[in-house]
């Protein structure tokens, strides 16, 4: 997955990236796995696990160019 392909159904600067070192981890479960996310305009940084991953941005009711991308 490309670090800066918007995501369908999510703010369109919403970015998500598998960690790379759980990408090729064979003891890390899948689901278990971390994932990078970012707000590509903001610059805010959060890390979620496969499984939890939201549906949307955090704060995206604070951001000044939140855009679904559908």
């Amino acid at each position: 997955m490309s670090e800066f392909a918007p995501i369908r159904g999510k703010c369109f600067y919403w970015r998500e990236h598998l960690n790379e070192d759980d990408k090729y981890d064979t003891r890390v479960e899948k689901g278990k796995r971390r994932v990078e996310c970012s707000c590509f305009v903001e610059g805010d940084r959060w890390t979620y696990f496969e499984d939890e991953v939201p549906a949307e941005c955090p704060v995206w009711q604070h951001c000044r160019y939140h855009i679904p991308f559908s």
